[in-house]
């Protein structure tokens, strides 16, 4: 009974703590989606934290939206961030900077930027609704949460202009 309550006891996962689960720096990462360096790539970029400590990268919202729309062998994640945007934003320059990052969950997504040199299709990441709001009344669209984004098969839906 005391082996098996052993065994029990190591083989569940154990919970990270806070720090385990935020968000670390991009450095010298290679996109889960694509193998691209993340850090050559323009913002947004996102991160996916697993259960077991695992960090993943990418390289655009697209492939994150992509990563947590299949089954991980790593499980569920824990976290899920993008980088937020600062509010005047130029969308028309390309960036490889890096940016805060914010929990996708507390995020606003704006859709219909015409980017060059984005992996993916292009979206714009805020952690503020009013800066949100503003790109997407620039853009004549409207701003959407991860929540939304995740229900739809493909971010590509929300058409570009």
């Amino acid at each position: 009974m005391i082996i098996f309550l052993s065994w029990l006891a190591c083989s569940q996962p154990t919970e990270l703590d806070a720090q385990a689960r935020a968000p670390s720096a991009i450095e010298n990462a290679e996109c889960e989606v694509c193998g691209m360096l993340v850090g050559e790539q323009p913002a947004p970029r996102g991160q996916v934290v697993y259960r077991n400590g695992h960090h993943a990268f990418t390289c655009s919202l697209e492939g994150l939206h992509a990563l947590v729309s299949v089954r991980s062998p790593l499980g569920k994640p824990v976290g899920v961030y993008v980088e937020a945007l600062p509010e005047r934003f130029d969308w028309t320059q390309s960036s490889v900077e890096p940016h805060p990052w914010v929990a996708a969950d507390e995020a606003f997504f704006v859709a219909g930027a015409k980017r060059s040199q984005v992996m993916g299709f292009p979206l714009l990441s805020f952690s503020e609704q009013p800066a949100a709001r503003q790109a997407a009344d620039s853009l004549g669209t409207q701003p959407h949460q991860w929540g939304q984004l995740l229900k739809l098969s493909s971010l590509r839906s929300l058409g570009a202009k």
